[in-house]
């Protein structure tokens, strides 16, 4: 969530100022669209849960509209899904878990939320986000392994985010997403 006034400005952009949780000010915002895209999350010190309640009133609210498409991302470390990650980086999410239950337990929901909606959804999921610049490729898709040193620049999934809108591949499934990293495929290619 974005506090008034901390939005870039740019001129293809209309901010619109309301509640997550208020149907009026989601069906406001979704009114005329043909998708969402669900980037929200709690910022240090991860003490607001809200994802799932926010979710359940997006999702109501688009198929009261009829929107049928949906992006969710939440993030790698959340769920059950040990053959995407490195055994440290599920070390890692298994620490998290002890530290903060009531933060990945929302983010569990939100997920369920999203995959029981009847939309046509798309989950996903990356590791460490980054303001690093555009990487040439990164790796998508549900076998996707991620790493501790895993990151994806925020410019690359914003792009994979417009792609997955306008050419679906991913439709009904839960992707994990990192970029390439060149010089550890040319250690472990020698």
């Amino acid at each position: 969530m974005r506090r008034e006034g901390s939005l870039p400005s740019h001129s293809l952009v209309t901010p619109l100022v309301g509640s997550l949780t208020q149907e009026k000010d989601v069906r406001e915002t979704l009114q005329g669209t043909s998708a969402a895209c669900l980037v929200f999350g709690p910022r240090p010190p991860y003490s607001d849960i809200f994802c799932a309640g926010a979710t359940q009133v997006v999702v109501a609210e688009m198929a009261r509209l009829s929107v049928p498409r949906v992006l969710c991302q939440t993030g790698a470390m959340i769920g059950d899904y040990r053959p995407n990650r490195t055994w440290a980086f599920e070390l890692m999410g298994k620490l998290n878990r002890r530290s903060q239950p009531a933060v990945l337990q929302d983010r569990v929901a939100q997920e369920e939320i999203v995959r029981s909606s009847g939309l046509a959804w798309t989950l996903v999921k990356p590791p460490r986000l980054t303001a690093g610049t555009r990487k040439a490729h990164i790796r998508v898709g549900p076998e996707v392994r991620v790493g501790l040193l895993s990151s994806v620049p925020r410019s690359n999934l914003a792009s994979l985010f417009v792609e997955e809108f306008l050419r679906p591949r991913f439709e009904r499934q839960t992707v994990f997403v990192r970029g390439q990293i060149g010089g550890l495929a040319w250690l472990r290619a020698r």
